[in-house]
């Protein structure tokens, strides 16, 4: 079988994307069948006369999101894509209207179906241009060597020894954690970690309280278990003590370095009277430092549990914005009185992330390759920040009004127009941009939907992030010059 997707190399479009979109369409439309072999990965790179690794991405992401196998000595194969794939096809064919009535969430995880859409400021979106493809691929390759066949059985329940010794001093020096080893247990998602955490203390646990606005992953977790949610209200350097105190909560979750999705940092006061109020009366803080790594006004701030001396301090982590959420390696770094509990058994997992990522990253990490990479994403990223704050004050002046930014892989604007949250996404989709809603991680419905939006940049070349914004512009203030 031969491909023949159209490559436009003057795109703002990856290349490894359009090779991706162009086999998922065929397989959907039903013009690659079932079990037809895909070219290799060498092959196709030379049919487009372009390099490999663009051709690999895309066959990664096809195989991580089902629609292509992977059969060992042999290739890989279309697989069988069932109705609901077909019909989520229909909609990327323009049927269903997109000015029709939907709920934010819908609009939130449908929005990338529109094919008229240039720029999309998704949230979550990395940089996979610069990620070491060549050097990860030679750990991997190495841990399928005959001599490490160990590593396709079940692994430690608690995650590879060597792994767990590379994020104790990475966290160490990157975040000022203080942990052994024995602490660490990787587990497969950031959710993954929370749900295994919330089995561990849901029976100590009753009432927890969470920054009035969480991600919605959370949100639907915190659903799960019997907890009584009380939400904090939040000021400008972070969560609400005085109304914390007013509430009897066994646990606080947080995201104090970097609030998702407001952007706004837990001060240096208020996290010592956090960790001393945590201490007398027994409560777990659970801190998601969800992009700790990326801090670029400012020197990096220490994670709260580097300031724990009373095991008061639950850290979760992840992988994901650091090299790529397909990973889905993060972890927990657990007290000691939760680690027993872990150990005995108080949870329902029996195995978490793959054993071969973990070896793969304890490799990558060991060899020097991670540290490197995360120099250079650090520097990526702040320019990509420095550009996207600097043309929103060149391009809209005193009409928009960044609220949160400084940290991570996104921003949150305030638009001082007439248009509501649901108006300016859907106007900015008319332009072929998509923006996100801040309103769907409001812990309570009822609260006032905000003219307030959330832009992702870590997925979009600086060319993209400067011809998003003018496109913006002429969307949401027609008439400014």
């Amino acid at each position: 079988m031969e491909l023949t997707p159209m490559i436009d190399k003057s795109s703002f479009e990856p290349i490894y994307l359009q090779i991706y979109n162009y086999i998922q369409e065929e397989i959907i439309a039903g013009r690659i069948e079932r079990d037809s072999k895909l070219p290799s990965i060498r092959r196709l790179a030379q049919y487009l006369n372009i390099s490999r690794t663009p051709v690999a991405l895309a066959y990664d992401q096809l195989l991580a999101e089902g629609y292509i196998k992977s059969k060992p000595r042999s290739g890989y194969f279309a697989e069988n894509v069932e109705s609901i794939a077909r019909s989520n096809y229909d909609l990327k064919q323009n049927k269903v209207s997109p000015t029709g009535n939907y709920s934010p969430i819908h609009h939130f995880y449908h929005s990338y179906q529109n094919d008229a859409i240039k720029y999309d400021f998704g949230y979550g979106t990395i940089d996979l241009h610069h990620f070491p493809l060549a050097k990860w691929r030679k750990f991997m390759n190495r841990s399928l060597l005959p001599e490490n066949s160990f590593h396709l059985l079940y692994g430690d329940i608690q995650g590879e020894i060597g792994l767990r010794e590379e994020i104790a001093s990475y966290l160490h020096q990157n975040r000022g954690v203080r942990c052994s080893p024995d602490q660490i247990v990787i587990g497969a998602g950031t959710f993954h970690s929370l749900d295994l955490l919330f089995q561990l203390i849901q029976h100590r646990t009753t009432s927890i309280a969470v920054e009035s606005s969480v991600h919605v992953g959370v949100k639907a977790l915190l659903n799960k278990f019997p907890f009584q949610v009380e939400p904090l209200d939040l000021e400008l350097d972070g969560i609400n003590l005085n109304k914390l105190k007013k509430k009897e909560v066994q646990a606080i979750y947080l995201t104090p370095s970097y609030q998702f999705p407001y952007g706004m940092t837990l001060s240096i006061n208020k996290r010592i009277k956090l960790l001393k109020y945590a201490t007398e009366n027994q409560i777990y803080i659970i801190e998601n430092d969800y992009d700790g790594e990326f801090r670029y006004n400012n020197r990096p701030i220490p994670s709260l549990q580097s300031l724990d001396n009373n095991g008061r301090v639950i850290y979760l982590g992840t992988f994901s914005k650091s090299l790529t959420p397909s990973f889905r390696i993060s972890y927990l770094v657990l007290p000691t009185d939760l680690l027993c509990l872990f150990h005995i058994g108080k949870h329902s997992y029996d195995q978490h992330a793959s054993p071969i990522f973990q070896k793969t990253l304890q490799w990558f990490m060991e060899s020097g390759d991670f540290e490197r990479h995360m120099r250079k994403m650090r520097t990526l990223y702040q320019k990509k920040h420095e550009i996207i704050t600097s043309r929103f004050s060149d391009i809209f002046e005193d009409k928009i009004e960044i609220v949160g930014a400084g940290a991570g892989l996104h921003i949150v604007i305030k638009v001082k127009n007439d248009m509501d949250e649901l108006k300016l996404i859907d106007t900015a989709k008319q332009f072929g941009v998509n923006v996100y809603p801040t309103s769907i991680y409001k812990i309570e419905n009822h609260q006032k939907q905000d003219n307030i939006l959330l832009l992702g940049f870590g997925g979009l070349s600086e060319t993209a992030i400067e011809e998003g914004l003018r496109l913006l512009k002429i969307a949401w203030f027609p008439n400014k010059p």
